[in-house]
Protein backbone atom coordinates (compact mmCIF):
# COMPACT_ATOMS: atom_id res chain seq x y z
CA UNK A 1 0.00 0.00 0.00
CA UNK A 2 1.25 3.63 -0.83
CA UNK A 3 -0.23 5.93 1.03
CA UNK A 4 0.68 9.86 -0.54
CA UNK A 5 -0.12 12.33 -3.16
CA UNK A 6 -1.54 12.05 -6.82
CA UNK A 7 1.10 13.59 -9.82
CA UNK A 8 -0.59 14.68 -12.71
CA UNK A 9 2.43 13.98 -14.59
CA UNK A 10 2.67 11.00 -13.98
CA UNK A 11 6.68 10.59 -12.58
CA UNK A 12 6.38 10.94 -9.00
CA UNK A 13 3.97 10.66 -5.76
CA UNK A 14 1.68 7.86 -6.32
CA UNK A 15 1.83 7.43 -10.11
CA UNK A 16 5.49 6.68 -9.36
CA UNK A 17 5.14 4.26 -6.64
CA UNK A 18 2.96 2.09 -8.18
CA UNK A 19 4.87 2.02 -11.27
CA UNK A 20 8.33 1.12 -8.99
CA UNK A 21 6.65 -1.48 -6.98
CA UNK A 22 5.08 -3.29 -10.36
CA UNK A 23 8.84 -2.98 -11.93
CA UNK A 24 9.83 -6.03 -8.85
CA UNK A 25 6.38 -7.98 -9.11
CA UNK A 26 4.49 -6.04 -6.18
CA UNK A 27 0.95 -5.18 -7.12
CA UNK A 28 0.34 -2.11 -5.57
CA UNK A 29 -2.77 -0.52 -3.44
CA UNK A 30 -3.17 3.21 -3.13
CA UNK A 31 -4.61 5.58 -0.62
CA UNK A 32 -4.61 9.36 -2.16
CA UNK A 33 -3.97 11.83 0.84
CA UNK A 34 -3.67 15.19 -1.50
CA UNK A 35 -3.88 15.84 -5.30
CA UNK A 36 -1.79 17.73 -7.37
CA UNK A 37 -1.78 19.59 -10.67
CA UNK A 38 1.79 18.89 -11.77
CA UNK A 39 4.14 18.78 -14.90
CA UNK A 40 7.59 18.01 -15.16
CA UNK A 41 8.40 21.97 -14.72
CA UNK A 42 6.88 21.69 -11.24
CA UNK A 43 3.46 21.99 -9.49
CA UNK A 44 0.90 24.65 -9.81
CA UNK A 45 -1.79 23.88 -7.40
CA UNK A 46 -2.74 21.03 -4.73
CA UNK A 47 -5.89 20.01 -3.19
CA UNK A 48 -5.97 18.12 0.29
CA UNK A 49 -8.30 15.05 0.35
CA UNK A 50 -10.40 15.37 3.36
CA UNK A 51 -9.07 13.26 6.55
CA UNK A 52 -12.75 11.16 6.65
CA UNK A 53 -12.02 10.01 2.49
CA UNK A 54 -8.44 8.87 3.52
CA UNK A 55 -9.53 6.77 6.71
CA UNK A 56 -12.32 5.31 4.56
CA UNK A 57 -10.03 4.23 1.37
CA UNK A 58 -7.51 2.79 4.09
CA UNK A 59 -10.33 0.81 5.71
CA UNK A 60 -11.68 0.00 2.41
CA UNK A 61 -8.64 -1.79 1.21
CA UNK A 62 -7.60 -3.26 4.07
CA UNK A 63 -10.94 -5.02 4.58
CA UNK A 64 -10.71 -6.88 1.41
CA UNK A 65 -6.56 -7.00 0.39
CA UNK A 66 -3.90 -8.50 2.39
CA UNK A 67 -0.94 -5.78 2.93
CA UNK A 68 2.28 -6.61 3.40
CA UNK A 69 3.96 -3.24 3.55
CA UNK A 70 2.82 0.44 4.02
CA UNK A 71 4.42 3.82 2.14
CA UNK A 72 3.72 6.65 3.38
CA UNK A 73 4.44 9.80 1.04
CA UNK A 74 3.02 13.32 1.30
CA UNK A 75 0.98 13.39 4.22
CA UNK A 76 -0.36 17.16 3.61
CA UNK A 77 -1.26 18.24 7.84
CA UNK A 78 -0.84 17.16 11.18
CA UNK A 79 -4.45 16.09 11.13
CA UNK A 80 -3.79 13.99 8.56
CA UNK A 81 -0.34 12.31 9.83
CA UNK A 82 -2.32 12.02 13.40
CA UNK A 83 -5.30 9.77 11.38
CA UNK A 84 -2.86 7.81 9.59
CA UNK A 85 -0.47 7.05 12.37
CA UNK A 86 -3.70 6.18 15.13
CA UNK A 87 -4.97 3.99 11.56
CA UNK A 88 -1.09 2.18 11.57
CA UNK A 89 -0.91 1.54 15.59
CA UNK A 90 -0.49 -1.76 16.15
CA UNK A 91 -0.22 -2.97 12.36
CA UNK A 92 2.09 -5.56 12.51
CA UNK A 93 3.65 -4.68 8.70
CA UNK A 94 7.04 -3.12 7.42
CA UNK A 95 6.11 0.46 7.74
CA UNK A 96 8.31 3.17 5.21
CA UNK A 97 7.94 6.86 6.09
CA UNK A 98 9.26 8.99 3.06
CA UNK A 99 8.61 12.46 4.70
CA UNK A 100 8.20 14.07 1.72
CA UNK A 101 8.60 17.82 3.26
CA UNK A 102 11.30 19.72 1.79
CA UNK A 103 12.04 19.38 -2.35
CA UNK A 104 15.50 18.41 -3.74
CA UNK A 105 15.91 22.19 -4.54
CA UNK A 106 15.19 23.09 -1.01
CA UNK A 107 11.78 24.48 -1.11
CA UNK A 108 9.54 23.38 2.11
CA UNK A 109 6.63 21.83 1.33
CA UNK A 110 4.89 21.05 4.41
CA UNK A 111 3.45 23.32 7.34
CA UNK A 112 5.43 23.17 10.82
CA UNK A 113 2.70 21.66 12.56
CA UNK A 114 2.91 18.61 10.31
CA UNK A 115 7.10 18.29 10.11
CA UNK A 116 6.01 17.82 14.53
CA UNK A 117 3.21 15.03 13.83
CA UNK A 118 5.65 13.51 11.63
CA UNK A 119 8.65 13.30 14.28
CA UNK A 120 6.40 12.28 17.41
CA UNK A 121 3.58 9.87 15.19
CA UNK A 122 5.40 8.29 12.03
CA UNK A 123 8.75 7.96 12.79
CA UNK A 124 7.80 5.46 16.00
CA UNK A 125 6.09 3.56 13.61
CA UNK A 126 8.58 3.50 11.06
CA UNK A 127 10.33 0.05 9.84
CA UNK A 128 12.95 2.40 7.89
CA UNK A 129 12.54 6.17 7.45
CA UNK A 130 13.80 7.49 3.93
CA UNK A 131 14.43 11.55 4.13
CA UNK A 132 16.19 13.55 1.66
CA UNK A 133 19.08 15.61 3.20
CA UNK A 134 17.32 18.36 4.02
CA UNK A 135 14.30 16.57 5.32
CA UNK A 136 16.66 14.67 7.79
CA UNK A 137 17.97 17.97 8.86
CA UNK A 138 14.47 19.14 9.96
CA UNK A 139 13.38 16.01 11.54
CA UNK A 140 16.55 16.46 13.54
CA UNK A 141 16.60 19.81 14.43
CA UNK A 142 20.67 19.62 13.26
CA UNK A 143 20.77 22.35 10.22
CA UNK A 144 24.26 21.24 10.05
CA UNK A 145 24.34 17.73 9.77
CA UNK A 146 25.87 15.72 7.13
CA UNK A 147 23.77 12.02 5.82
CA UNK A 148 25.68 9.98 8.49
CA UNK A 149 24.73 12.35 11.62
CA UNK A 150 21.45 12.69 10.36
CA UNK A 151 20.98 9.14 9.84
CA UNK A 152 22.66 8.22 13.08
CA UNK A 153 20.74 11.20 15.12
CA UNK A 154 17.78 9.78 13.93
CA UNK A 155 18.34 6.46 14.94
CA UNK A 156 19.18 7.34 18.22
CA UNK A 157 16.13 9.12 19.06
CA UNK A 158 14.07 5.72 18.27
CA UNK A 159 13.51 5.35 14.06
CA UNK A 160 14.52 2.06 13.54
CA UNK A 161 16.47 2.32 10.83
CA UNK A 162 16.87 5.30 8.18
CA UNK A 163 18.49 5.89 5.01
CA UNK A 164 19.46 9.78 4.41
CA UNK A 165 19.23 10.54 0.19
CA UNK A 166 21.71 13.31 -0.82
CA UNK A 167 21.76 13.35 -4.51
CA UNK A 168 23.54 14.93 -6.70
CA UNK A 169 26.21 13.57 -9.78
CA UNK A 170 28.48 11.59 -7.29
CA UNK A 171 28.59 9.94 -3.38
CA UNK A 172 25.98 7.73 -1.86
CA UNK A 173 23.82 7.33 0.75
CA UNK A 174 24.16 6.90 4.26
CA UNK A 175 22.13 3.79 5.84
CA UNK A 176 21.77 3.32 9.96
CA UNK A 177 20.14 1.22 12.12
CA UNK A 178 20.99 -0.22 15.64
CA UNK A 179 23.94 -2.19 14.72
CA UNK A 180 25.24 -0.43 11.31
CA UNK A 181 26.08 2.71 10.13
CA UNK A 182 27.48 2.88 6.42
CA UNK A 183 27.39 4.89 3.00
CA UNK A 184 25.49 2.66 0.15
CA UNK A 185 27.54 3.60 -2.80
CA UNK A 186 25.33 5.09 -5.74
CA UNK A 187 26.14 5.76 -9.33
CA UNK A 188 25.61 9.27 -9.83
CA UNK A 189 23.50 10.25 -13.09
CA UNK A 190 23.04 13.71 -14.44
CA UNK A 191 20.90 12.79 -17.19
CA UNK A 192 17.71 15.59 -16.31
CA UNK A 193 15.46 12.97 -15.57
CA UNK A 194 15.55 12.36 -11.65
CA UNK A 195 11.37 13.70 -11.19
CA UNK A 196 10.14 10.78 -9.21
CA UNK A 197 13.56 9.04 -7.91
CA UNK A 198 13.19 9.62 -4.37
CA UNK A 199 9.56 8.32 -4.81
CA UNK A 200 10.91 5.64 -6.39
CA UNK A 201 13.68 4.78 -3.97
CA UNK A 202 11.21 4.46 -1.26
CA UNK A 203 8.34 3.13 -3.24
CA UNK A 204 11.32 0.22 -4.07
CA UNK A 205 11.96 -0.51 -0.17
CA UNK A 206 8.50 -0.56 0.46
CA UNK A 207 8.03 -3.78 -2.18
CA UNK A 208 11.01 -5.22 -1.33
CA UNK A 209 10.59 -5.35 2.68
CA UNK A 210 6.94 -6.96 1.02
CA UNK A 211 8.69 -9.72 -0.34
CA UNK A 212 10.77 -10.17 3.14
CA UNK A 213 13.93 -8.72 2.08
CA UNK A 214 15.60 -6.82 5.45
CA UNK A 215 15.95 -2.96 5.88
CA UNK A 216 19.59 -2.94 5.02
CA UNK A 217 19.48 -5.39 2.35
CA UNK A 218 16.34 -3.53 0.49
CA UNK A 219 17.87 -0.33 0.84
CA UNK A 220 20.95 -1.35 -1.38
CA UNK A 221 18.85 -2.90 -3.97
CA UNK A 222 16.67 0.25 -3.91
CA UNK A 223 19.68 2.74 -4.01
CA UNK A 224 21.36 0.75 -7.26
CA UNK A 225 17.69 0.31 -8.96
CA UNK A 226 16.41 4.12 -8.61
CA UNK A 227 20.05 5.15 -9.59
CA UNK A 228 19.38 3.33 -13.08
CA UNK A 229 15.79 4.36 -13.56
CA UNK A 230 17.64 8.02 -13.32
CA UNK A 231 20.64 6.92 -15.60
CA UNK A 232 17.65 5.62 -18.16
CA UNK A 233 15.11 8.16 -17.94
CA UNK A 234 12.74 9.46 -19.78
CA UNK A 235 14.12 12.42 -21.49
CA UNK A 236 11.76 12.70 -24.61
CA UNK A 237 8.53 13.48 -21.67
CA UNK A 238 7.81 16.64 -20.99
CA UNK A 239 10.11 20.26 -20.92
CA UNK A 240 11.02 20.10 -17.37
CA UNK A 241 13.06 17.74 -15.33
CA UNK A 242 12.27 14.23 -17.01
CA UNK A 243 10.65 11.09 -15.13
CA UNK A 244 12.80 8.35 -14.17
CA UNK A 245 12.18 5.04 -15.79
CA UNK A 246 11.32 2.15 -13.14
CA UNK A 247 9.97 0.18 -15.63
CA UNK A 248 12.56 0.33 -18.61
CA UNK A 249 10.14 1.43 -21.10
CA UNK A 250 12.30 2.63 -23.16
CA UNK A 251 13.84 -1.16 -23.50
CA UNK A 252 9.88 -2.36 -23.99
CA UNK A 253 8.93 0.27 -26.74
CA UNK A 254 12.00 -0.78 -29.15
CA UNK A 255 11.81 -4.86 -28.66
Amino acid sequence: MTIGSSDSSGGAGIQGDIKAMASIGCYATTVIVGVTAQNTRGVTDRFTVPVPVVLAQLDAVSSDIVIDAIKIGTTWSAHHVTAVAEWLTGRSVPIVVDPVMVSAAGAALGDPDAVTAVRRLLLPLATIVTPNLEEARLLTGLPGATPRQAAEHLVGSGVSAAIVTCGGPAGGEWYADASSSHEIPRPGHRTGAEHGAGCAHSALITGLLAQGMDACAAAEVATSRAAVAVRDGLRSIGQGVHPVDTLNLLRVSSS
